[in-house]
C-alpha cells in the first residue's frame, strides 16, 4: 500500500520553478532541487519522474499561471480594445517587477525547445494567450474600435512577442520607464 506524501507535491513544485527560474534548466542542479524543495533527492525523483519531467511540470505551471493572470488583467473592462491594452500594460509591469529574473517561458524558449520536443510542446500551449489576444482583438474589430482591415491572428502574435522584448531590453537597461513607453508605443502601433 503506497503511502500518503507528508508534503504537499504541488507546494515543492513551486519551490523548483523559482530554482529553475532563477537559473535555468542546465546551470540547476539535482542538489539545488533537493535544497529549495527541502526534499531527498529519491523524494523529488519518485514524486516527480526526473529534474527534466519536474521541469515540465514547473513551466506548465509558470504559463498556466501567467494565463491566468493576463485574463484577470483584461476582464476590468468592458472594451475588447481596452482589454488588451490592459494585457499588454500588465505584461510590462510584470516585467519592471521581475529584477533581473527573466520570464520562465522565453527563458525555456531560448534554452531548451530547439532540443527537447516536449519543452517545445508545453511551451505551444502558451499560445493560449496569442488566442486571448486574438479573440480580443477581433472582438475589437466587431465593435468597431479595431479596423477589419488589421490581421488579428498576426498582431496577436506581435504583440506577445513583443513580451519578450520586454524582457530582453528590461535585462539590458533596467528601466522601467523605457518599458512603460515600449508599452505605450505597443498599444499606439495597435490603435492607430
Amino acid at each position: 500500500m503506497a503511502r500518503n506524501k507528508a508534503f504537499d507535491p504541488e507546494e515543492r513544485m513551486r519551490l523548483a520553478r523559482n530554482v529553475f527560474w532563477e537559473k535555468g534548466y542546465h546551470a540547476t542542479s539535482m542538489s539545488d532541487l533537493s535544497e529549495a524543495m527541502q526534499l531527498n533527492p529519491g523524494s523529488i525523483y519518485d514524486t516527480y519522474g526526473s529534474k527534466h519531467a519536474l521541469f515540465l511540470q514547473c513551466l506548465a505551471d509558470y504559463a498556466a499561471e501567467a494565463l491566468a493572470d493576463y485574463k484577470t488583467a483584461a476582464s476590468v473592462t468592458n472594451s475588447p480594445l481596452k482589454a488588451v491594452h490592459c494585457i499588454i500594460y500588465r505584461a510590462a509591469a510584470k516585467v519592471s517587477a521581475g529584477k533581473k529574473k527573466m520570464c520562465l517561458v522565453p527563458k525555456a524558449t531560448f534554452e531548451l525547445a530547439g532540443a527537447h520536443e516536449d519543452v517545445l510542446e508545453v511551451l505551444r500551449k502558451n499560445n493560449q494567450l496569442v488566442q486571448l489576444v486574438k479573440t480580443l482583438l477581433q472582438k475589437a474589430q466587431q465593435a468597431g474600435e479595431l479596423g477589419r482591415e488589421k490581421d488579428a491572428g498576426v498582431l496577436a502574435h506581435v504583440i506577445v512577442g513583443n513580451f519578450a522584448g520586454f524582457w530582453q531590453m528590461h535585462v539590458t537597461n533596467e528601466n522601467s520607464k523605457l518599458l512603460r513607453q515600449m508599452a505605450d508605443c505597443l498599444v499606439q502601433m495597435i490603435s492607430s
